[in-house]
């Protein structure tokens, strides 16, 4: 096996680091290791898609892709044969969670968040954007992607969120202002072909931020060094803080070693506040399964790369409990002290070495990362270089491993459950019981995955049967100029 993978050799060129080309690995110049567990199996695999984040249409059969290379547009009619229909040419990274808007008069258009780089060649503005800066794909012919507009903005653009389907208005993930505050930036694209920067805003979760993730009741969740902050998004131009992670949740605590990183809330729209005294909140309670009502939980990814070769402070996927989303009190709505919220940790779970007590990844690049929820409790996760796992989060106070697809030369971003449609395209609302695996080093990964059909306390938690010796990158074999990129790279 080479040493180094087709991803991290980009990423070496980016950086301005030299990579040999005998240390070059590209796809199918030797056999790869394939471990999975029974239930899931590869469908197929499309190489040419060097995806890292993804996004599907919901009255269309097209999954818009977020490349290396630009926006890729996929005819998905067939979920299990995707077949390439149009596709910019952009080089940018790494915009790790496409933005989609859709809206009734059939403009469909994708946010790049530029960060730490991006050109457009094919666009009149051709400069080389380094970090606060947005570019708007407009995709509603899949055949004819093309970019519509560039915008600058004041705050970093490492990942960018749309507030609505319709995406009148997206958030920055935020860095700080011009004054050195923490901050994020508030865009308007009511007219995609002339969005700009509205306002800057303040953040709560410190001078970096990661991202956001709207959930059904609309409420807004933004993650980052300094935990995970809920906010009323109803007016998009004056957000108001709802709560915020308790001080588990602040950077250098067990429950966030490096950043929270992105945020799932399935059933939001079921959720009712409790009343006083109706849960203890202090930190010796332990909850269970049946305590928690629907809405309650929130699923969070903790990155953590920073402990290369052992890795033993990893991020994991984390359940955590809400028991309230309400207004602060005070003048001051906008925001919240860090650490000051009530939200608690009920679960953490990460990959393991076989016959080891170590959590820790494969290779370099390790943490749990971008997930997606199926509606029946079950949540498919990317953990880069330890690949694809099925988790059973029906009793979020007791997460236990169910499925697992493992390669050895691989780097999963995500994982997401591809949704069912009805004859005309259009989403069901259903989950099918395939995963789109997102790896810049493999392409696409389509997987089948047949879940467990027993009760939440009679299904057992199965174990992933990977060993030290099949580690991509040791750490030793990385540069210390590129482990210290890396390491602040959000």
């Amino acid at each position: 096996m080479k040493r180094i993978a087709i991803t991290l050799a980009m990423i070496l060129l980016m950086y301005g680091q030299s990579a040999a080309a005998e240390d070059i690995q590209l796809l199918g110049e030797t056999d790869v290791p394939v471990l999975a567990s029974d239930n899931v199996q590869l469908v197929a695999n499309v190489p040419e898609a060097a995806i890292i984040s993804a996004a599907f249409s919901k009255d269309e059969p097209y999954m818009y892709a977020n490349t290396l290379s630009g926006i890729s547009v996929y005819d998905i009619s067939d979920p299990a044969n995707p077949k390439l229909t149009g596709k910019t040419a952009q080089a940018h990274f790494e915009n790790e969670d496409g933005a989609f808007g859709e809206r009734p008069d059939g403009t469909k258009f994708m946010l790049i968040g530029y960060d730490p780089v991006g050109v457009t060649p094919t666009f009149e503005d051709k400069s080389i954007s380094t970090g606060k800066e947005i570019a708007v794909v407009d995709v509603t012919d899949p055949g004819n992607p093309y970019i519509a507009s560039r915008i600058k903005t004041t705050t970093r653009t490492h990942t960018v969120t749309c507030l609505s389907e319709t995406c009148e208005y997206a958030y920055t993930s935020g860095s700080v202002d011009e004054e050195g505050k923490p901050a994020f930036s508030i865009i308007n694209l009511k007219d995609i072909t002339k969005p700009f920067e509205e306002k800057v805003y303040a953040s709560s979760v410190g001078t970096t931020g990661h991202d956001w993730d709207i959930d059904s009741a609309g409420i807004a969740w933004l993650t980052g060094l300094q935990g995970t902050v809920a906010y009323d998004i109803s007016d998009p131009l004056n957000p108001v803080v709802l709560n915020s992670t308790d001080e588990r949740g602040l950077n250098g605590t067990e429950w966030n070693s490096f950043i929270h990183h992105n945020t799932l809330r399935p059933h939001g729209d079921q959720f009712k506040n409790r009343g006083n005294g109706d849960m203890e909140t202090d930190e010796s309670t332990e909850r269970a399964g049946d305590q928690i009502r629907p809405g309650e939980v929130l699923m969070v990814t903790e990155e953590d790369y920073l402990h290369p070769g052992t890795c033993e402070d990893e991020g994991s996927f984390q359940t955590w409990h809400v028991q309230k989303l309400k207004k602060t009190p005070g003048p001051d709505r906008s925001a919240i002290e860090p650490g000051t919220g009530t939200i608690e940790p009920l679960d953490s779970w990460n990959t393991k070495i076989l016959n080891t007590d170590i959590d820790t990844q494969a290779g370099f690049i390790c943490s749990a990362h971008y997930s997606s929820y199926h509606e029946d409790g079950f949540v498919s996760i990317g953990f880069y270089q330890q690949g694809v796992r099925i988790l059973d989060v029906r009793n979020p106070a007791d997460i236990k491993q169910v499925g697992y697809w493992f390669t050895g030369i691989q780097e999963v971003w995500g994982a997401d459950w591809v949704p069912e449609r009805d004859e005309n395209g259009v989403i069901t609302g259903d989950d099918s019981n395939l995963v789109y695996a997102y790896d810049p080093t493999r392409g696409l990964d389509i997987l089948k995955v047949t879940l467990p059909d027993e009760a939440p306390e009679q299904t057992l938690p199965i174990e992933a049967p990977i060993s030290t010796d099949m580690i991509q990158v040791p750490a030793t074999d990385l540069s210390s100029a590129l482990q210290e990129k890396m390491s602040h790279s959000h």
